[in-house]
């Protein structure tokens, strides 16, 4: 710059620059209810950056002049009255980008996500130390090395340039050596041509080389945006299919159908998702009994083949093991789980992508809620397909389990009488036992007469008084007490964010809506997510909660 005390164009431009991509970098990585209400703020730092940049260059305001110490310190320049704030700049915006990135990381579901943020995080925490190094140094007019200010940055810069590229490259299910290493010599190749170029110019026309300097940042912006744009363009002229998978959907969960009409119709939803998701190959398969049988086959002969249920069971969307793999699967790599009433009814598996890369998060929320749907769809068709002799074996087994139940009840009134539950139980059974008693859970007449309350470990929640007769309904207010205890136990004990994370949401689908008794959609729309993320929540915390019972259940018994 050329005003009184202003500094020269190369002094620390581009870090005061760079501080807001930084926090624009780490606000993309937060889910989207947390990075929404940080927009404003990354806004406000751009302006902030641009004006601080002004005064360095133009006033004396940061910088009031150079002193007479050697340029490799950092008191070589004297402090402005307003380097206070620039300081605080350089400090604070590192430490938000750095939150960010601890917030987005205990969000992260999967540990390879984690694992590529955790080098996010040292690179931040990198410039951070260089930002308050480089800032005591400046205002206190110490004799500091420059060069360690600088190794700090300039580390930190490596670490998140490399971390961007391997948390892009896992997003995008891509590896990234190869990718990481051509983007590098294209950009070097860019570079070194603009500087032949500037070297020339500067020889023959006489321009100034540092006019060239925007001009080459220009040039490696734009070409580090072309994998950006060509992503995004991409799935701008591929929306048109995403349309037409979601109104199959839409029209296969709408339609009623007979059982033999069912083949047809998955036939058709598998053949728009696989076009979709420009899958190679793909099919559907149905579990019968102990094994699944392939309904549905898109680009393949496994149609009619059955496949050992190991091979295709799963709680969520994931990548098939290799050991998985048998020679109907041979060139599958995606495993999506149809579950409906608490047990797995099939499964859609895909192949690799035809156009290379991976499946992205986009992809694997997508087939989260496509399987939700489709195992509704099929479970409710093969229940209409259910005959009136099959209802009426229903009935006559309900009758019969009532009246066990009744018996069952008696031998509980009577003392000692009582036996273990869920140590009896297989684990879909106790699981069932649970979530009915949940939906019962402020009815104590109907508790007192539930299996569960013929837990031991019951026997310190029933309060009545001293020689009292302890009646079903002291049973039933027991039970509902103990269950309630062990939801508060799902609870997380950092205080309750506004929206709640992910690792409250066990905690308040069960506490929310059996506790306090409210709808099913109005804590959906609190926690902001989806009918099929709430229903696979629910599972898990069900799951959760039975096993806690059976171990208090299992200690008391060892106990007594």
């Amino acid at each position: 710059g050329s005003g009184a005390g202003a500094l020269p164009w190369w002094w620390g431009w581009s870090v005061a620059i760079g501080a807001p991509f930084w926090y624009h970098l780490s606000i993309s990585v937060l889910p989207g209810h947390l990075a929404g209400r940080q927009r404003f703020l990354a806004g406000a730092i751009y302006l902030l950056a641009l004006n601080l940049v002004g005064m360095e260059a133009y006033t004396p305001l940061v910088f009031a002049g150079a002193t007479t110490r050697p340029a490799i310190f950092c008191n070589a320049q004297r402090p402005g009255p307003l380097y206070p704030l620039f300081g605080l700049y350089l400090v604070a915006v590192p430490a938000l980008c750095l939150y960010n990135l601890r917030r987005a990381r205990s969000q992260a579901a999967s540990p390879a996500i984690q694992r590529q943020l955790t080098i996010l995080i040292w690179a931040t925490a990198l410039a951070v130390l260089s930002g308050g190094y480089t800032t005591l140094c400046t205002w206190l007019r110490l004799d500091g090395p420059v060069l360690l200010g600088n190794l700090s940055l300039g580390v930190a810069v490596l670490l998140l340039g490399y971390g961007v590229a391997r948390y892009n490259a896992l997003i995008e299910g891509r590896a990234v050596g190869l990718d990481f290493t051509y983007t590098a010599l294209a950009i070097a190749l860019v570079i070194a041509a603009y500087l032949v170029a500037a070297f020339v110019s500067d020889l023959v026309f006489r321009v100034p080389f540092i006019a060239f300097i925007f001009v080459i940042m220009l040039a490696v912006v734009s070409h580090s945006l072309y994998d950006w744009a060509r992503i995004y363009l991409d799935r701008f002229f591929h929306r048109q299919r995403y349309r037409n998978l979601r109104a199959n959907l839409r029209d296969f969960a709408r339609a009623g159908a007979a059982d033999n009409d069912l083949d047809e119709r998955l036939e058709a939803v598998l053949q728009t998702l696989c076009q979709s998701l420009q899958a190679s190959k793909g099919l559907i398969a149905l579990r019968e009994g102990e094994a699944f049988n392939v309904v549905a086959g898109y680009r393949g002969d496994a149609l009619g083949q059955i496949i050992p249920s190991p091979s295709l069971l799963a709680e969520e969307v994931a990548f098939l093991r290799p050991e998985a793999r048998t020679r109907v699967l041979d060139g599958m790599v995606l495993l999506v789980p149809l579950h409906a009433s608490g047990e797995q009814i099939g499964a859609i598996v895909l192949g690799d992508r035809m156009r290379g890369g991976g499946y992205s998060e986009d992809d694997l929320d997508l087939l989260a809620d496509l399987a939700d749907t489709v195992a509704y769809v099929v479970h409710t068709i093969r229940l209409q397909v259910e005959s009136v002799r099959q209802i009426d074996a229903l009935l006559q087994e309900f009758r019969a389990r009532e009246q066990q139940l009744h018996r069952r009840m008696r031998e509980v009134l009577a003392p000692g009488s009582r036996l273990a539950v869920l140590g009896a139980q297989s684990e879909k059974e106790a699981i069932s036992l649970v979530e009915d008693a949940l939906r019962h859970l402020q009815d104590y007449s109907y508790l007192g007469r539930h299996p569960l309350a013929r837990l031991r470990f019951l026997d310190r929640y029933v309060e009545v008084q001293q020689g009292a007769i302890i009646t079903h309904i002291d049973r039933g207010k027991a039970l509902n007490a103990a269950l309630t205890d062990v939801i508060a136990r799902l609870r997380p004990a950092s205080p309750r964010p506004s929206p709640p994370t992910a690792d409250w949401h066990q905690y308040i689908i069960l506490h929310d809506c059996y506790v306090l008794g409210e709808l099913n959609r109005d804590v959906m729309n609190a926690l902001y997510i989806s009918e099929g993320t709430f229903n696979r929540t629910r599972r898990r915390a069900i799951r959760a909660l039975t096993r806690a019972l059976s171990e208090m259940e299992s200690e008391s018994a060892a106990g007594s």
